[in-house]
């Protein structure tokens, strides 16, 4: 059944009292706003390899003073260099959907405005050297096909790490992406379960949310409670009236945002 992953996953944030939260392939960084007021206390770091992008971040007073860490890192499998392609799109207008679309994999489909050389760092030895006291940590990944190799540098703090929602597609996308089905698997070999998916049937792409099968046992009906408020959320359409109240109605939208994180996680 389909369910609003991102309910469930800000949900447990706060359930498991998450002390570290990773944005990976942040874009603009509204995502780590949302888990900063989730997790006030919580680490809060986002990484956006794209150069225009992080530019605007790094200069963006609102993450500046919510005490939120921004990385022009791509986050992969090693430590490095690697390639990183520009989407050619309008970098002016911050509500354009396709400025976040650039990535390590090409995509036949998109214009190419430049390939630039940018720095690849692990996760979990980025965490370790970085926030070695952190001991319950979330990530969130978007990375436009690379999701694959990012996970694959999460091995070292898989016990430190409560759940993950990751978008990732069924069949490729781009030039070189691992599909679902090989996430799954890999993702299992951690000691994950996949508790959470807004791909029907009929799409190829979507969100996944991963948890840690301890976590589960801990949890135990608490999580149950956090599925179902995931799945009510997505056939109430919350995150559709969301886009359309942040377009058209910012204040309202603002004033919701807030009420809905505290009453649903």
């Amino acid at each position: 059944m389909k369910a609003n992953t991102r309910l469930i996953f800000k949900s447990l944030l706060r359930r498991c009292q998450v002390d570290c939260v990773l944005d990976i392939g942040s874009c603009n960084g509204s995502e780590s706003l949302l888990f900063r007021e989730i997790r006030p206390k919580a680490v809060a770091a986002a990484f956006e390899a794209n150069p225009i992008l992080y530019k605007k971040m790094a200069a963006d007073r609102n993450l500046i003073n919510h005490q939120i860490e921004v990385f022009p890192y791509a986050i992969s499998n090693r430590n490095g260099v690697a390639h990183f392609h520009v989407i050619d799109a309008d970098y002016g207008d911050g509500t354009r959907d396709n400025i976040g679309i650039s990535s390590l994999l090409v995509h036949e489909g998109l214009k190419v405005r430049e390939t630039v050389e940018v720095e690849t760092r692990r996760i979990d030895e980025f965490v370790l050297s970085r926030y070695p006291n952190v001991h319950s940590v979330g990530l969130w990944i978007d990375v436009e096909g690379a999701e694959f190799e990012v996970l694959e540098g999460m091995a070292g703090i898989k016990d430190r790490v409560v759940a993950v929602h990751v978008e990732t597609a069924r069949t490729p996308m781009r030039v070189g992406q691992k599909v679902y089905a090989e996430l799954e698997v890999l993702m299992k070999s951690y000691g994950f379960v996949p508790s959470g998916t807004n791909i029907s049937g009929a799409s190829n792409w979507g969100d996944v949310v991963f948890v840690n099968e301890k976590v589960l046992e801990n949890l135990g009906m608490r999580f149950h409670l956090s599925r179902l408020a995931g799945w009510l959320s997505y056939w109430g359409r919350v995150n559709y009236i969301g886009g359309y109240l942040k377009e058209h109605c910012p204040p309202l939208y603002r004033f919701l945002s807030r009420l809905y994180v505290k009453l649903f996680t």
